[in-house]
């Protein structure tokens, strides 16, 4: 499995990065002088900068996260170049997933998988997570003026519409794990096909919980800064608790 951790990979890796980097310092010195021209304050600005940048790690936390767990399947190096610029873990392994059945591969084998299998898997992730920016370049300000037309004409239309685009989408990720929880709890389909089951849906009812928790606790005391910390730590809690409750079954 060489291929995996090969010098091309980390090679691309540090190539897309540098450009990253390379596009926020520019950003940020355009920013800067845009600053300086509209009369803010230097200190106003550096305050503001650092502010950003402390509460931009905690967010961060799961992407690392995410990267580590499929770094199990696609290497260091490639999982590093999908999630450090655009992409999700239910998405990336999603692809992968859909490769490795095509392959007739197992998702437990998915760490040993051949290198045309790897590779195709390369391009499923690439090419498919592309049609994201690709539709903000040509179709985003139409979008926004639609949502626009339609917020100005309707506002609670507009609120009930963006509201349940959001839910599909968590529908989207979520829904199998339901499905498979319920199926395993209630012994509903064969072994292969729900293994684990339990162990998904109550780990991802423990993420659902503790960010309950978190806007309860946000709204009775309006701390809005911990708004930044509800993700990560929900996601490291049901990741902790995702140990204990594979252990159960």
């Amino acid at each position: 499995m060489d291929f995996k951790s090969g010098a091309f990979l980390y090679i691309m890796g540090g190539i897309i990065a540098l450009f990253v980097l390379t596009q926020s310092v520019v950003f940020l010195v355009r920013a800067v002088r845009r600053g300086k021209a509209i009369g803010l304050d230097v200190k106003v600005m550096k305050k503001a900068a650092i502010s950003s940048a402390t509460f931009s790690i905690v967010p961060s936390v799961p992407i690392a996260l995410s990267m580590i767990a499929l770094a199990a399947t696609m290497g260091a190096a490639f999982s590093w170049i999908r999630l450090s610029v655009i992409g999700s873990m239910s998405y990336e392994i999603f692809a992968a997933g859909q490769v490795a059945a095509a392959a007739d591969i197992s998702k437990e084998a998915l760490g040993t998988m051949p290198i045309n299998v790897f590779a195709g898997a390369m391009w499923v992730m690439t090419l498919g997570i592309i049609i994201g920016p690709i539709f903000n370049i040509f179709g985003l300000k139409r979008y926004q003026k639609k949502i626009q037309e339609i917020g100005e004409k309707n506002p609670r239309w507009s609120k009930i519409l963006i509201d349940a685009l959001f839910m599909g989408i968590i529908a989207v990720m979520g829904g199998q794990f339901i499905a498979k929880g319920i199926a395993a709890f209630g012994n509903l389909a064969a072994q292969q096909i729900i293994m684990n089951g339990q162990a998904q849906l109550l780990t991802l009812v423990t993420g659902a919980v503790l960010m309950a928790v978190f806007g309860l606790v946000i709204k009775a005391t309006k701390a809005k800064w911990l708004e930044n910390f509800a993700l990560p730590v929900s996601m490291v809690g049901a990741i902790a608790m995702s140990v204990v409750y594979h252990g159960w079954f």
